[in-house]
């Protein structure tokens, strides 16, 4: 179903910014508050761990949420040239597919 909200501009910039930090799409995070929600019993909100990877066995600092579909490209280095090179993998690949 489509609806049409209307959110203050400040708070939809601060979704907009935090769902590109973490990876996520505004109507992924819509739906899974709107699901929390509806689905509460006792009035408090559940909340989930936040998701923890890694990559060769390294721990995944919590910042990369908005690049994690390059770091499996970083081989466990998170260095800046590490990522430039991760990006540069990842964006040549989805080139080819297009």
């Amino acid at each position: 179903m489509k609806t049409t909200l209307d959110i203050p501009d400040q708070v939809y910039r601060r979704v907009k910014a935090k769902c590109a930090m973490e990876g996520l799409a505004v109507r992924e995070v819509a739906i899974g508050l709107f699901s929390s929600w509806v689905d509460e019993t006792d009035g408090a909100a559940k909340t989930a761990p936040p998701e923890s990877g890694t990559v060769d066995g390294q721990p995944v600092p919590a910042w990369f949420g908005a690049l994690r579909k390059h770091a499996k490209n970083a081989r466990g280095r998170f260095d800046m040239d590490a990522i430039r090179r991760s990006i540069a993998q990842g964006r040549a690949r989805a080139g080819s597919r297009s």
